[in-house]
C-alpha cells in the first residue's frame, strides 16, 4: 500500500473518530433523563478508582412526560382556531386568484421577451 494512501486512510480514520465524539457529546446533551450511577458516596469515599467502577448507563428511549390534560386542551383548540382561521381566510379568495394569474402572465410575457431578444442576438 503506499504510503501516501495510509495517511489518507490514517487521516479518515481520525475524522471519524472525532466525528463520532461530535455526535456523542451531541446525544449525551439532547438526553434529558440520564440514570443514576450505580456508585454510592461511600464508595467515593474509599477512592475507588473511576476505571474499576461500571460505566453509566444512559437510557435510550426516556420516559415522556403526559401533558397536564387542561394544558392540552387549551393547546388543542388554539391549534384548531388557527387551522380553522386559515381556512377561511385561503378558501376560494378571487382577488389573490386573479393577482397570482397576473404575476405569472406577466412572468412568462418577460420571459418570452427575453428569449427572443437573445434569439435575435445570438443568430443574428
Amino acid at each position: 500500500m503506499p504510503p501516501d494512501r495510509l495517511t489518507a486512510l490514517r487521516r479518515q480514520r481520525a475524522l471519524v473518530a472525532e466525528h463520532l465524539a461530535w455526535l456523542d457529546a451531541e446525544i449525551d446533551a439532547q438526553t434529558p433523563f440520564r440514570s443514576l450511577p450505580a456508585k454510592s458516596v461511600a464508595e467515593n469515599e474509599n477512592n475507588v478508582s473511576p476505571a474499576v467502577s461500571p460505566p453509566t448507563t444512559v437510557l435510550d428511549s426516556p420516559v415522556l412526560i403526559e401533558p397536564a390534560p387542561d394544558a392540552l386542551a387549551a393547546a388543542n383548540a388554539r391549534a384548531d382556531e388557527i387551522i380553522a382561521n386559515y381556512t377561511a381566510t385561503e378558501r376560494l379568495d378571487p382577488v389573490a386568484a386573479r393577482k397570482g394569474c397576473l404575476q405569472l402572465a406577466l412572468a412568462l410575457g418577460l420571459l418570452g421577451i427575453a428569449g427572443v431578444i437573445a434569439g435575435y442576438l445570438i443568430y443574428y
